[in-house]
């Protein structure tokens, strides 16, 4: 028969157990609670760099664009070229759809991304009462159906700033709801749509001039 001694033995090692036990589980959660406050910070961190990424590139994007345009104003400083009465009494947004392709590395990453949209004007863009309209949403999906990427916020606001400038009176941004829309009229529309881009002479000289 166990004696008293041998059960009070018995309960004091497993009061033993039972605390070494606690005490193992207290750990593992300290260890859970540290691991996970550590993922916390890391995507954190994640989320800062890719923040930080993003803003990076349309810097670098902006910085291209003003570092080419003022190629292209030391260029028409220095062109003799004469313009051909096509290309003053196009539009600079036809003009710049009609670009030929040795021309196209002259342009800035958004000025290509405008010249890019216009020419698929009526792919894109909706039929409103005044005209077309395309909204900031449509070109960031445009964009990142070209591209493979989304574009920085930053970008589309750039390449709807070149289709607003470059489409003179008959193309205007307008903010309603809290998005932004570049607005064409039907007949820019119609121009743009017959516009194919030609073989023949052009200088990028003679569709930058005026552009800002």
């Amino acid at each position: 028969m166990t004696s008293i001694e041998d059960l009070a033995a018995r309960i004091d090692e497993l009061e033993e157990r039972v605390d070494e036990l606690e005490a193992d589980t207290q750990q593992l959660e300290d260890t859970v609670e540290a691991q996970a406050k550590t993922i916390a910070s890391q995507r954190e961190e994640l989320s800062q760099y890719k923040t930080r990424t993003e803003e990076l590139e349309a810097q670098l994007d902006a910085a291209s664009d003003h570092r080419k345009h003022l190629q292209q104003r030391l260029y028409a400083v220095e062109s003799q070229d004469t313009p051909t009465d096509e290309t003053t009494t196009s539009s600079p947004l036809q003009q710049l759809i009609r670009l030929p392709s040795k021309a196209l590395s002259n342009l800035t990453a958004n000025q290509e991304r405008a010249r890019f949209i216009a020419k698929d004007i009526r792919e894109y863009a909706t039929n409103v009462p005044a005209g077309f309209a395309l909204d900031s949403s449509t070109i960031r999906t445009v964009l990142h159906a070209k591209e493979g990427r989304t574009p920085h916020t930053q970008t589309v606001s750039r390449v709807m700033d070149f289709l607003d400038d470059l489409g003179k009176e008959g193309v205007k941004i307008v903010k309603r709801r809290g998005t932004k829309r570049v607005i064409f009229t039907e007949h820019v529309v119609s121009e743009l749509a017959e516009t194919a881009p030609s073989s023949g002479k052009s200088s990028i000289t003679d569709v930058v001039m005026g552009w800002r």
